[in-house]
């Protein structure tokens, strides 16, 4: 899921680097966040008549979520959070978990979580720690596997590809085991 307002930020540049190492035939869907912004999401829980029926293009995109074994949230730190469209991308479970014919929830039980994110502080990653930490209690809540983080660092377009620890960290992080969703944010 990609989260920037950027084609081809520093967080995609190193999550195309992280799926070159993953097996041969492995089957991966790219889709940017942005071209699902409408219908904002609406809290209507509690609202006479609860949600109307998912519009196409929601609808599309719960069964993109729904047909994947892992969510990669390919997002930059936005002001030590998620960017407002993967934001309203999670926001949209709620409405997704009561749609009975989805079966969210029961579907996505034991899919796997990550992130790739890169941010412009070179020695600080504690910047990021609010956008990791709502993800990993996200992929807990919906009793998901949570794979982790990989974290690059870079601003300026491109400049994530000089970092050599996140590309050394990029080549198995897709392919590493995957922690309990209980388990600590490290």
């Amino acid at each position: 899921m990609l989260a920037s307002s950027r084609e081809g930020g520093n967080a995609e540049l190193l999550a195309r680097r992280a799926a070159e190492s993953l097996p041969p035939g492995t089957v991966t869907t790219w889709l940017r966040l942005d071209g699902y912004r409408d219908p904002p999401f609406r809290d209507l829980r509690h609202a006479p008549g609860g949600y109307p029926p998912l519009p196409p293009e929601l609808r599309a995109l719960a069964d993109v979520t729904l047909a994947a074994d892992e969510i990669v949230m390919v997002a930059p730190v936005y002001w030590y959070s998620l960017p407002s469209n993967a934001q309203g991308y999670l926001e949209h479970w709620s409405w997704w978990l009561r749609v009975p014919e989805l079966r969210f929830r029961e579907r996505m039980r034991g899919k796997v979580l990550s992130l790739i994110t890169a941010h412009s502080t070179d020695e600080d990653d504690s910047v990021a720690e609010p956008l990791l930490l709502s993800l990993h209690l996200s992929a807990g809540y919906m009793a998901m596997r949570w794979r982790g983080a990989l974290m690059g660092h870079g601003s300026a377009p491109g400049q994530v590809l000089g970092d050599a620890r996140a590309l050394e960290a990029a080549r198995g992080f897709l392919a590493r085991p995957v922690e309990d969703s209980e388990a600590q944010v490290a």
